[in-house]
C-alpha cells in the first residue's frame, strides 16, 4: 500500500472505529434501561391482565 494512502486512510479509520465505540457503548447501556429489562430476558405475562380472545 502507498505510504501515503496509508497516512491519509489511518485517522479516519481510528475516527470511524472511536465513534462506532462510543455508540457501542451508549447503545449497550441504554437499552436495557429503556426496556427497564435486559433485552434477552423473557418476558413474564402479567397477571393484571386478563386474557380474552379478540373474536
Amino acid at each position: 500500500m502507498n505510504a501515503d494512502l496509508k497516512n491519509f486512510l489511518q485517522p479516519i479509520a481510528q475516527a470511524v472505529a472511536a465513534t462506532l465505540f462510543v455508540v457501542f457503548t451508549v447503545a449497550f447501556f441504554s437499552v436495557p434501561y429503556v426496556l427497564q429489562q435486559h433485552p434477552g430476558d423473557l418476558l413474564l405475562p402479567s397477571y393484571q391482565a386478563d386474557l380474552r380472545h379478540m373474536t
